[in-house]
């Protein structure tokens, strides 16, 4: 991973109350960016706002406004945001025409909001300033008298006016005369930076295929497709299905023949441990995720859980030890998979009705993590220390089929 900044400026409206804020390309803890090329500023701005911090930590229930350049209105990365939460902004430098108009007609029919920034009307503009719902201003670049003409000009296309830029009480006293909607500037508050964390791009693909191989019903032909572009992966499923613990009288030398002697439940549970393993090799903290994750499906068979709820306890033992082995934060890597809500809070918080599912599971792990009370633990504890002790035979034989040339 590493870090990635966005600054945020907030927009208030005439009562100064917080409506929404711009989003701004930032290369670190800077109040001001400088911007070489305005499509890479861009593509990096929507790629750390919406994929790597995400519009909820950034905006909250808010409006976010994004700039964007000639090559990004008719971008298809455009149709993945929400139109209900942003405001698309037309940059003061892009030459208006007829192509610029028929692209901004079609994100309005997507439902989105179309703010003009920095902007300075001309009549043959009148399209454009027809289809937006916002016009920004730069009060600063304006005389009083230029700015109260354009306040004039516009009206009558019935948009809402943002008077950005600012700077000064007299300044802001003016623009709510003018009848200005909307305000942004150094008067009211200054940008912001906010830091996150950025995912390489092996990280986000194995955090993708682990969430395709939790799913619980998936077609045979899309699982071995998800398998079958994962060479590495592909091979060891062949390896483990011609191990000793589970080969059959006949060689199993195809994908699909594998997929089907060892069950798709099985092979998704092995799955999930194989990208482990490829992810960080072997290791003691693989080994230990592997111990985890087959001592909780065990625990579940002994409570007699039918097959879907028995793997959420596969899964819990996985999860649990994830962040070790990938060196990703925990709730960055639940972020990411999007479980159910128990899941994440017996994870996170170690409360809720799987947390002593959870302690079971790691008690055996050392001294400092004791088992729960009897009462609180899904089996007596001689039958977890029985389980504790399979699930580490099984993940031996495991890394031991997977070691073989």
């Amino acid at each position: 991973m590493h870090p990635i900044f966005v600054g945020r400026q907030p927009i208030f409206d005439a009562h100064e109350r917080l409506v929404g804020f711009e989003l701004l390309f930032r290369a670190g803890h800077r109040a001001e960016a400088a911007v070489t090329n305005g499509d890479d500023a861009t593509s990096d701005l929507l790629r750390s706002a919406f994929l790597d911090i995400g519009l909820p930590h950034l905006v909250g229930p808010h409006l976010a406004f994004v700039n964007l350049t000639r090559s990004f209105l008719d971008h298809e990365i455009i149709a993945h945001l929400p139109p209900d939460q942003v405001v698309l902004e037309i940059l003061e430098d892009i030459e208006i025409d007829s192509g610029v108009v028929s692209a901004v007609q079609e994100l309005k029919k997507r439902g989105f909001r179309i703010a003009l920034d920095d902007y300075q009307f001309q009549v043959h503009h009148s399209p454009l300033v027809a289809l937006a719902d916002i016009v920004k201003l730069d009060v600063l670049a304006l005389s009083a008298k230029a700015l109260a003409r354009e306040v004039e000009m516009l009206r009558t296309f019935g948009v809402d006016l943002l008077a950005e830029k600012v700077e000064t009480a007299e300044c802001y006293r003016h623009c709510q005369q003018l009848g200005f909607r909307y305000y942004q500037g150094y008067h009211l508050s200054h940008p912001h930076v906010i830091e996150g964390q950025r995912l390489e791009s092996l990280e986000v693909a194995l955090l993708k295929l682990l969430k395709t191989l939790q799913e619980p019903d998936p077609a045979p032909a899309e699982l071995e497709h998800r398998i079958g572009t994962e060479p590495d992966l592909a091979d060891q499923i062949l390896r483990i299905a011609n191990s000793p613990a589970y080969r059959d009288e006949r060689p199993t030398e195809e994908l699909a023949a594998a997929i089907g002697h060892l069950g798709q439940g099985r092979v998704r549970r092995i799955g999930m441990l194989l990208v482990l393993y490829n992810a960080a090799g072997p290791s003691a903290a693989v080994e230990q995720v592997m111990i985890r994750a087959r001592m909780g499906m065990l625990l579940a068979r002994t409570r007699n859980l039918p097959p879907a709820e028995a793997e959420r306890y596969f899964s819990l033992g996985m999860l649990s030890g994830l962040d070790r082995v990938l060196g990703i934060p925990l709730r960055r890597i639940l972020n990411e998979l999007r479980l159910a809500p128990e899941m994440e809070q017996a994870l996170i918080e170690h409360k809720g009705p799987l947390a002593p599912w959870l302690e079971t599971i790691e008690a055996f792990e050392g001294p400092a993590s004791p088992p729960p009370a009897s009462g609180e633990s899904p089996v007596a504890p001689q039958v977890a220390s029985r389980l504790y002790l399979e699930a580490v035979r099984w993940s031996e034989d495991i890394l031991d089929s997977l070691s073989r040339t």
